[in-house]
C-alpha cells in the first residue's frame, strides 16, 4: 500500500509565518548589533593596552661624545651714512612743451615722499628701520619708524611696529617680538 501526502496540511498558517519572519529579523538584528559592536572595538579611540607602548615610547638619549657649546658672536651694529641725491629733469628744450607732473589729469595735486629702508637679521626674523624724506630731497628724514618682521610661510608676514623717531613704543606686545630690548638696539636711526 503506497501513501500519499497530502500537501494541504503543509502549508505554513499565519503563526508560523509570523515567527518565521520574527526569528529572521531577531537574527538579522543581532548580526547587525555584533557587527557594529566590532567596527566600535577596532576603531575605538581608546589605546589598547598593547598598543599603548609603541604610541608613547620613552625617550632615552646617549651621547657618544661631549660637544663643546660656544656662544654666539655678538652682533655688530655699526651706523650706516645714506646720502640720497635727487637729479632733475633738464628743462625743457626752447619750443617744447612743458611736462609737469605736480597735478594728475584730474587737477589732484601730487606729493612725493622717499622712504629708505634699512634691514638687520634678528631671531627668526628681521629688523627693519625707515627713514622717510619729503620730496625724496635728502637731508633729515622728516619721519623714523622701526619694526620687527616676520614670514609666516605663505608669502604673508607679520609686522609689529617697535619704535617712531628714535624711541619705543610704549605698547609692544613682548611676546609677538623676541628678544625685544636686542631689537629695539638693531634699529637704524638717523645720524647728525
Amino acid at each position: 500500500m503506497e501513501q500519499q501526502l497530502d500537501a494541504t496540511h503543509l502549508r505554513a498558517g499565519i503563526v508560523a509565518r509570523a515567527t518565521a519572519a520574527g526569528m529572521a529579523g531577531l537574527g538579522l538584528g543581532a548580526g547587525i548589533l555584533l557587527a557594529a559592536w566590532g567596527i566600535s572595538v577596532l576603531w575605538s579611540a581608546r589605546p589598547f593596552e598593547a598598543d599603548a607602548g609603541r604610541r608613547n615610547p620613552e625617550a632615552i638619549a646617549t651621547q657618544d661624545r661631549i660637544v663643546p657649546v660656544v656662544p654666539p658672536q655678538p652682533v655688530k651694529n655699526e651706523p650706516v651714512r645714506v646720502i640720497v641725491q635727487v637729479e632733475q629733469a633738464p628743462t625743457p628744450a626752447q619750443g617744447a612743451l612743458p611736462v609737469t607732473r605736480d597735478v594728475t589729469p584730474g587737477g589732484d595735486v601730487i606729493t612725493r615722499e622717499v622712504t629708505v629702508f634699512s634691514t638687520v637679521r634678528h631671531e627668526v626674523g628681521e629688523v627693519i628701520a625707515g627713514w622717510v624724506y619729503k620730496d625724496g630731497t635728502g637731508g633729515q628724514p622728516i619721519h623714523q619708524f622701526c619694526y620687527f618682521s616676520v614670514s609666516n610661510g605663505d608669502r604673508s608676514s607679520r609686522r609689529v611696529d617697535i619704535a617712531s623717531n628714535g624711541e619705543p613704543l610704549p605698547d609692544v606686545n613682548a611676546r609677538l617680538v623676541p628678544e625685544l630690548p636686542q631689537a629695539l638696539a638693531k634699529c637704524q636711526w638717523w645720524q647728525k
